[in-house]
């Protein structure tokens, strides 16, 4: 899998060391988040971070198989994650595709529980 700068992912910590934390990500790739991510903190925030813990990181890039990473930047609305659906929603339609996407949501867990009912007896 080839993963785009902005993309959100979760991974889990595999290691953490002076350069930073290591992340596993699907399919058995690894990215890191750089200490300097954590600009003059990394000493104390090092240990806020476990191996084996899950953290939801954003890529910041991604060249010959080295993925840059970042826990800081997850939220940065100037990394747009292509695939994200609702990245190319405009903020006057956003609203009404919500709402699609709740009905749509509440649609398909009636017709779950149904199917669940009728599995049951």
């Amino acid at each position: 899998m080839k993963y785009q700068v902005g993309q959100r992912v979760t991974g889990i910590i595999n290691n953490i060391s002076d350069l930073g934390i290591f992340v596993t990500l699907s399919h058995h790739q690894t990215g890191l988040i750089h200490h300097s991510d954590f600009n003059n903190n990394w000493l104390r925030e090092k240990n806020n971070y476990h191996v084996g813990e899950q953290i939801r990181v954003v890529v910041l890039h991604n060249y010959k198989g080295k993925i840059a990473l970042s826990r800081m930047r997850v939220n940065d609305p100037d990394l747009i994650d292509h695939t994200n659906p609702f990245s190319d929603t405009k903020m006057a339609d956003f609203t009404k595709t919500l709402t699609q996407t709740v009905n749509d949501a509440q649609k398909e867990i009636k017709k779950l529980e149904q199917d669940l009912v009728s599995y049951a007896d």
